[in-house]
């Protein structure tokens, strides 16, 4: 080589001061914080836009006035503030052919009662209750709902979470987006009414975490199945292995889209979002809830448990500084404008899209980030989480009866 002693261009200084800055472990760490800041950043800037041009894409599936008979499910179990109002909506929709099961385990209680209220209110609807006494899954959820998945008159299935709101029209919206290759439509969550620290903090991660990347990923055509609502046939549900086959999953929601899947259908996003009112969540709530989420995620969807801290605020901006000192600039000026940043576009996409946004949001924001590891960390040492009043396990040691779902797929097909 031109330039290169003869005794070999290991020996040459020049040569040996690159190879000892790029192969140097401090080196090597700042490059890949510096790429991780790097991509981190690149997608809360994608998301934001994707977010605040939602939901100007094209809208497939629409194209079909096709109007079918839906049986829509409602698993109830507690009595919340937002919960009359959250009934009511579907009652309200105005949709022919609503068939609307209510299920529940409990055969009375708070919840119970104002079920039957709500029924008698509404006495033209074709509407009642329904008992389960299913065991079979390791979701209580799933548990409460596969019994009124067998007794639907209807095989479109709506099933809808008893704190989600319908905005009128939206249940039309939905089933014109179940064509003939898509299997599950779901919507994406808006979480509104925070009134307590806990529920801003779920609020931010709710809105500006979930739904800013996927109304991203919405935007890049991808679709993702989301428990607080969904729109399936139970035919193709049956065709994929009823019960049996998701019983273990405690997120039945992404089973269920990875049933379809393995039947060669889609899983959309209708382009409507839904609103789930938060109202005064305690802070032993907001953490159930969130460290079940990351335990489903780190058994059923792995890339997103990882992703979920590696694409969050404080992780990002710890990376930026590391990166920061290979590349010259000062660590603790990059971590602070990396948090400034992200927290200013968060409050910039909230204000622009009308969600929640108010004093609270910048300290939930803080709190978000420092809860956020804590709970992604908590979540490697468990699989037991509490749900409905009852402490459930994830993992696919999980498995239903096969002469019940035999049983349970004999009834449906009466």
């Amino acid at each position: 080589m031109p330039g290169v002693p003869a005794s070999g261009w290991r020996h040459d200084p020049q040569y040996t001061q690159i190879a000892v800055r790029f192969l140097n472990p401090g080196a090597v760490l700042s490059t890949l914080a510096a790429i991780w800041w790097t991509c981190s950043v690149a997608v809360l800037v994608l998301s934001f836009a994707a977010s605040l041009a939602h939901p100007l894409r094209t809208r497939r599936g629409q194209k079909s006035g096709e109007v079918r008979p839906v049986s829509a499910l409602i698993p109830v179990k507690t009595l919340h503030p937002e919960f009359e109002a959250a009934q009511r909506s579907l009652f309200v929709q105005d949709y022919p052919e609503l068939e609307i099961l209510i299920s529940a385990v409990e055969s009375d209680s708070p919840a119970i009662r104002a079920v039957q209220k709500i029924l008698r209110d509404y006495p033209q609807a074709n509407s009642r209750l329904i008992q389960s006494h299913c065991d079979r899954a390791a979701s209580p959820k799933l548990n409460t709902l596969w019994p009124a998945i067998c007794e639907a008159r209807n095989d479109v299935i709506l099933t809808k979470d008893s704190n989600l709101r319908l905005e009128p029209g939206e249940l039309a919206d939905l089933v014109c987006h179940l064509g003939p290759d898509t299997g599950l439509v779901s919507t994406i969550s808006i979480a509104t009414d925070p009134q307590s620290l806990p529920a801003w903090i779920e609020a931010s991660i709710i809105n500006c975490y979930h739904a800013r990347v996927l109304m991203l990923a919405d935007a890049a055509g991808l679709g993702f199945g989301l428990g607080k609502i969904m729109l399936f046939r139970r035919s193709e549900l049956i065709r994929a292995g009823g019960l049996e086959r998701f019983a273990w999953a405690l997120g039945e929601d992404m089973a269920l889209a990875q049933m379809m899947t393995s039947l060669g259908l889609r899983t959309v996003l209708a382009p409507r979002v839904s609103h789930q009112p938060l109202g005064a969540r305690t802070f032993s709530e907001f953490w159930q809830r969130q460290l079940r989420w990351m335990i489903v995620w780190r058994v059923q969807l792995p890339a997103a448990f990882v992703g979920d801290v590696l694409g969050s605020a404080l992780p990002t901006a710890v990376a930026g500084a590391i990166g920061a000192r290979f590349l010259g600039f000062d660590m603790a000026s990059v971590a602070a404008i990396t948090l400034m940043v992200w927290f200013a576009l968060e409050t910039v996409l909230c204000a622009a899209k009308g969600w929640p946004l108010s004093l609270w949001s910048l300290p939930a924001f803080v709190a978000r980030e420092i809860l956020t590891p804590i709970i992604w960390l908590r979540a490697w040492s468990t699989r037991s989480v509490t749900w409905a009043g009852a402490t459930c396990r994830a993992g696919r040691n999980f498995r239903a009866m096969p002469a019940v779902a035999g049983a349970t797929a004999m009834r449906i097909n009466k």
